[in-house]
């Protein structure tokens, strides 16, 4: 019997929404909500009531949604205007699609670039910026950037990816250089420094 015959023929009711959100929250990690939250943004999508998947999802993952109107002011202020926050969080979201996906990047790599491309603040914790990131995502478990990457190439705030050598000897350092460039390559067009009216005379 095809899928679709059994989904035809089914004498049980529809699952409510509310149920699959129950469901979810007894369950006892993001990795495990997971299906649950990605079903339940489908769903509002497909009712045209994404605004709502993302508040139901907010609540299952205990990670309050950001928006263009709503930007946190680790954000640095040029990032927090409303056409260019909006073009941000997609950027982000585009670059989590990139790391689920199986790319070599990981999110400490997108802090190094977002510190030293000064669109959050120099002085920003792991772990916030984890709750930033994540709150940009909609059904992204908390703690789930703060442990993906090595975190200690944030240690020294005041160098920058760009000294790093994509021909060094040290191949870790060339490696991160590179990885760097192809993150900083998603967020060229909202960069400060490649908006021609924001340049010094």
């Amino acid at each position: 019997m095809s899928m679709t015959n059994m989904m035809t023929n089914s004498k049980l009711s529809p699952i409510p929404v509310d149920y699959v959100v129950g469901h979810a929250m007894a369950l006892n990690t993001a990795a495990k909500r997971k299906p649950y939250t990605d079903l339940i943004l489908q769903w509002a999508e497909h009712e045209g009531m994404e605004a709502e998947g993302r508040s139901i999802v907010g609540e299952l993952t205990g990670v309050a949604e950001i928006t263009a109107d709503n930007m946190p002011r680790e954000i640095t202020e040029y990032y927090r205007e409303s056409s260019k926050a909006a073009l941000l969080i997609n950027m982000v979201r585009a670059i989590n699609d990139e790391i689920e996906g199986g790319a070599l990047w990981t999110w400490a790599h997108v802090m190094r670039v977002m510190v030293d491309e000064h669109i959050v603040s120099a002085q920003i914790k792991v772990n916030r910026f984890d709750s930033i990131i994540c709150s940009m995502i909609p059904g992204k478990g908390k703690d789930t950037v703060r442990k993906k990457g090595d975190y200690s190439i944030m240690l020294d705030r005041s160098s920058s990816y760009r000294m790093w050598s994509r021909t060094s000897l040290d191949t870790i350092e060339a490696d991160n250089r590179r990885i760097c460039d192809e993150i900083v390559k998603k967020l060229k067009p909202i960069l400060l420094r490649n908006d021609p009216s924001q340049q010094e005379a």
